[in-house]
């Protein structure tokens, strides 16, 4: 027992010396493996938190207000005590010689969340202690001399600390944390880099059976890589006749453009508050937001960097994905599949909170952090009971959308009205229009319907994230998608009056942005 205090209290004095010491006995048989962890663990975790609470203690002083410094740097400082920057310092500051003691008084000091700082101390003293004590001498050895090794260690935990930290660290994604196994119970809500997967080979199949790896690329050839990813949407929405019906008023905005000369434009484009805002170059939901008031839009411009797209708000409630297909050699197109979609909801009972009610649904409770997220300044308040509370009003997926088989909604009229509006694009064969519609009926006629947004060949038949379809049929359906649009490509690439060249590094590029693109931008609630 006398080791065990001795490596306790030699923490607080020198921490290097008491793992060290730790290791030594170990290795003489004179203290467990299990109580050298102990006495590390429980010594350097109270050490932190007694750094944390000097600085504490020191902002009690209110010294801040007697000294310039802190006057001048007071809202940066504000800033810095809700920012995730903090939290990671704590645990990269632990791996790093000469940055603990700075950044745990700092924390204290600032009155960072004492509950989120214990948190953090005891994952980080834990990993750092069972490093040092497991691996010994041996993993001094890999770290040293195996850079690389240590290199791509490094980097596997700070993604970890960048995808858990932040759920550990917060109340409400936490709770969800208990509930997100079940999306492995459901292919819809697999990560795209699994679901996709099986495609891969059946891409390759279709390359060699048609000679070319880029076919897809010739399908729309006048779109940015053919349509397959980072094209732009308003290269499709331009050419639509602005007086159908079915055409959203709506312009693009350059991408430095400002407050003032936004309000400008929409001024001259009679579009009024709310309206859509969205990025010229998306996928997947990202960036769609509904700009309410001044504040909505300011605060949108002041976190995206891209070209937009500002288009009216369609006041249909219901929505649907309209996927269209039409060769090279037909004179009329088909409507492949059409998605049906509902926009998820939870009823107050007069005494949950948003939040409760959300984690209450079974199929909310699967995507919970999304709606968390969206919500994270309400979750607390409590519904009357009966009340509707809206939980996604973007058409996305990805967002919270729930997607039906929509193949009801397919009529003949409708045919021949997407199939005149597609013909108004230049060389449009492929694709996915987005609409806003007033009820079924007249759907079915072909009426009462507003296009949201186009997509090129990067399209799917979304009604595949119907929970009643199997895996198998929406395998077959994607693989049946990909035919075509080999088919297509290589049509259009055979005819003598085309010439649309295919730029390999441009697409991976494209392809990497999309992937590794960080969402700062919350989606519309």
């Amino acid at each position: 027992m006398g080791y065990f205090i001795s490596i306790f209290l030699g923490t607080f004095v020198l921490e290097d010396l008491a793992l060290a010491s730790s290791l030594a006995l170990v290795a003489q048989n004179k203290l467990s493996l299990e109580l050298a962890f102990l006495a590390c663990f429980l010594g350097i975790s109270l050490g932190d938190v007694g750094l944390y609470l000097i600085g504490f203690a020191a902002s009690q002083l209110e010294i801040e207000k007697h000294f310039t410094f802190f006057k001048k740097f007071s809202s940066t400082i504000s800033k810095m005590k809700s920012s995730k920057t903090l939290a990671y310092s704590i645990i990269i500051s632990r791996a790093l010689p000469g940055t603990r003691l700075p950044t745990y008084l700092i924390a204290g000091f600032l009155k960072y969340s004492l509950f989120k700082f214990i948190i953090l101390t005891l994952i980080s003293v834990f990993v750092w202690v069972l490093v040092a004590l497991g691996g010994g001498r041996s993993l001094q050895y890999v770290f040293t001399d195996h850079w690389i090794l240590n290199l791509g260690l490094f980097l596997i935990f700070l993604q970890f600390l960048k995808s858990v930290l932040p759920k550990l660290t917060d109340h409400w994604q936490r709770k969800a944390m208990l509930y997100s196994w079940r999306r492995w119970l459901y292919f819809e809500f697999w990560p795209a880099i699994v679901f996709y997967l099986p495609i891969v080979p059946y891409y390759i199949y279709q390359s060699l059976r048609y000679r070319s790896f880029f076919t897809p690329f010739y399908a729309s050839p006048h779109l940015k890589h053919g349509g397959l990813i980072g094209e732009s949407k308003w290269d499709l929405l331009q050419h639509i006749n602005k007086n159908d019906a079915s055409t959203l008023k709506a312009f693009k905005v350059a991408k430095n453009l400002d407050f003032a000369g936004i309000k400008v434009l929409l001024n001259d484009n009679g579009i009024e508050y709310p309206f859509v805002i969205k990025p010229d170059i998306g996928q997947r939901g990202f960036g769609v937001r509904i700009i309410r008031s001044d504040f909505d839009l300011s605060e949108y411009l002041l976190l995206s960097d891209f070209e937009k797209i500002i288009q009216r708000l369609s006041l249909y409630s219901h929505e649907a994905g309209v996927f269209y297909i039409r060769q090279p050699s037909e004179k009329m197109g088909h409507i492949f599949s059409v998605t049906d979609k509902a926009f998820p909801y939870v009823t107050g009972d007069g005494t949950s909170s948003i939040g409760d009610l959300i984690l209450k649904d079974q199929r909310a409770q699967i995507i919970a952090p999304i709606y968390l997220e969206r919500f994270k300044d309400q979750l607390d308040s409590v519904p009357k009971n009966g009340k509707n509370v809206l939980i996604s009003e973007c058409g996305n997926h990805c967002q919270g959308a729930i997607f039906f088989n929509g193949s009801h909604l397919i009529s003949e009229k409708l045919t021949q009205e997407i199939d005149r509006i597609a013909k108004q694009m230049p060389d449009f064969y492929f694709g996915r229009f987005d609409v806003r519609y007033k009820d079924a009926e007249s759907l079915l006629e072909g009426k009462n319907f507003e296009i949201v947004e186009i997509n090129g060949s990067g399209s799917e038949a979304t009604h595949i994230w119907d929970s009643r379809t199997t895996l198998i049929d929406a395998y077959k359906t994607l693989f049946k998608q990909w035919s075509l649009l080999f088919k297509i490509g290589d049509q259009v690439r055979r005819l003598p009056e085309r010439h649309h060249e295919v730029h390999v590094l441009s697409f991976f590029k494209d392809c990497a942005k999309v992937i590794f693109r960080k969402e700062s931008i919350s989606t519309s609630s």
